[in-house]
């Protein structure tokens, strides 16, 4: 069964429980009255916003002119289901003002949620049904799941693959992309056990060829050799291919602790790389591995201080190398990523300190990628005149490669609804870091919002 059917099936099946008839779920004809319907309880909300974007190097021009209109409702079936739809659609004129500048496929894809390929999924972004039960939750349709306790960077919270296409500037609840699956909450006193099935596996989006954010840091060099990149092909969705978790969360000593499995695949494809006799090229095959992931998290409060901490183990990462005995130029390697970090709350603002480091573990020489990776992080938050008023400050920098990213911005809350913010992005680094591949991507940016 293809993805699209796929979908349109569970889609199909959300909305058949919602009319499903049955005790529970419906009220009868003698007792409509005072009942709960499909009407009760429904809210409806959202947001306008438009953020415009100026690059501050050359070429000195607007880099974005987004407008993006997200609406949601929820609301009550029964006392045992409820339901939650989000829709959102976005337009950037800047890729019809900029056009000889963008391929055709950029302007498609960026231009408009409804010229992009496949416009009901991002439309669509969050569709699902609650059953509630005595002890139980369940949640089934498509939606986010949010895991761990890092800020900036993604350690155990990697249930939803990750929008790169504006690369991480993104707010994680604006850059995850939703899922179909089925998420089993049951309570136990203090802990929740969680279960997660996704039949659907989707991969991470990647900038377009051509577009402002596109990865160049860990390009293929080889000059003088022509380079044949291929598409990667997603696992066909059948049971065999589908992805699965569990975490087990709660309170022990005043200690908020998590511990979870994930049986997932690697949302970023892995280069294969070949070289071809009959072409002289060097072929680049892209494919997905499953990547099984451990992972631990605690936070605690001490009056001002809550200290924080992630961790995870991934299992048979695939890793480039210029080892030339390495079959397809890759090698299998275990890594440990984690992060410690506390927030330290004043009167008016919180201070976050993290240190992120990731670990491969069994290192060889011909990898790529350091064996150890570290970032440092600073984020300061504030609230004035009656916390109408929100300067923002976020820092990380890597050792590891010298790259740093830089993030200053406030907000101002007009009324209730207007909120006006002004902010910065600014990278640095060298051209093989992280960040510093978008050094001459540094912009200043504007944002207007409107909630109702």
């Amino acid at each position: 069964m293809n993805n699209k059917l796929f979908r349109s099936v569970l889609f199909f099946l959300c909305i058949t429980m919602l009319m499903l008839p049955g005790t529970g779920f419906t009220q009868s004809a003698d007792n409509r009255e005072g009942e709960e319907s499909l009407l009760s309880d429904l809210s409806i909300n959202g947001y306008f916003e438009n953020q415009s974007a100026y690059r501050v190097q050359d070429p000195n021009r607007f880099s974005q002119f987004r407008n993006r209109l997200q609406v949601e409702t929820k609301g009550t079936v029964s006392e045992s289901l409820e339901y939650f739809i989000q829709l959102r659609g976005f337009a950037d004129a800047m890729y019809g003002y900029y056009e000889e500048e963008y391929p055709e496929t950029v302007r498609d894809q960026y231009g408009s949620s409804l010229s992009a390929d496949n416009p009901l999924d991002e439309v669509g972004r969050e569709f699902y049904i609650d059953i509630l039960l005595d002890e139980t939750e369940i949640r089934l349709g498509k939606q986010q799941v949010v895991w761990g306790e890092a800020i900036g960077l993604r350690i155990t919270d990697v249930v939803n693959p990750q929008d790169y296409r504006d690369f991480i500037l993104d707010d994680f609840i604006d850059s995850r992309i939703p899922t179909w699956m089925v998420k089993v909450n049951y309570f136990i006193d203090d802990w929740n056990l969680e279960f997660l099935w996704i039949p659907i596996f989707e991969p991470d989006r990647a900038a377009l060829p051509g577009s402002d954010w596109v990865w160049t840091f860990n390009a293929i060099d080889a000059p003088g050799t022509t380079i044949r990149v291929f598409d990667p092909e997603k696992p066909e969705t059948e049971l065999a291919n589908s992805e699965a978790g569990i975490r087990l969360s709660g309170l022990a000593g005043g200690w908020n602790l998590t511990a979870s499995y994930l049986y997932v695949w690697d949302d970023a494809a892995t280069r294969h790389v070949t070289f071809n006799p009959m072409t002289s090229t060097l072929d680049v095959t892209q494919q997905y591995h499953r990547l099984p992931l451990w992972g631990f998290t605690f936070a605690n409060a001490f009056g001002s201080f809550v200290p924080r901490g992630e961790f995870s183990y991934a299992q048979g990462k695939q890793y480039s190398t210029a080892d030339t005995s390495a079959e397809e130029g890759l090698v299998q390697k275990d890594y440990f990523h984690y992060m410690l970090g506390t927030d330290y709350s004043l009167s008016n603002a919180t201070l976050t300190l993290q240190w992120v480091q990731k670990i491969i573990m069994d290192y060889d020489e011909g990898i790529y990628e350091p064996e150890f990776q570290t970032n440092y992080s600073l984020w300061i938050q504030a609230n004035f005149v009656n916390e109408t008023l929100k300067p923002e400050l976020l820092a990380i920098f890597s050792p590891s490669d010298e790259g740093w990213l830089v993030r200053p911005k406030v907000a101002y809350n007009v009324t209730d609804a207007v909120t006006v913010t002004a902010g910065a992005d600014i990278l640095s680094g060298p051209a093989r870091s992280f960040f510093g591949q978008f050094e001459e991507n540094d912009r200043v940016y504007a944002k207007f919002r409107y909630s109702f």
